[in-house]
């Protein structure tokens, strides 16, 4: 009996080993809602530029959309709580989300 206890004792420490080190490649939540943030307002803005007519290349707009999603995104995942990340990855219009950034995001214009 003693035996099979060990060997159960075991094999839980093994597959909790095996868990912790997946969770070890996982990225932190808050560089995954940086990411998120930060790919979708670049990809967003890079397509709005360019619709306009305006080349990404000159004048350093690319380089300022780029600073200004990323300044962005570290507000938010900064600022905000995780339920609050959530709902405003959802809408960025909701509230209280859409307030709280407001000031942070005039901040980065021009960043």
């Amino acid at each position: 009996m003693m035996r099979i206890g060990l060997m159960v004792s075991a094999a839980i420490l093994a597959a909790a080993t095996v868990s912790a080190r997946a969770d070890d490649l996982r990225p932190p939540l808050e560089k995954q809602f940086f990411d998120y943030f930060a790919g979708e307002c670049d990809s967003a803005l890079k397509t709005q530029a360019q619709a306009r007519g305006k080349k990404l290349d000159q004048g350093g707009l690319g380089e300022s959309i780029e600073n200004y999603c990323a300044c962005t995104s570290q507000a938010v995942v900064s600022h905000l709580s995780a339920g609050e990340i959530i709902a405003f990855a959802n809408n960025p219009e909701s509230e209280p989300g859409a307030s709280k950034m407001k000031p942070f995001f005039a901040q980065c214009q021009g960043k």
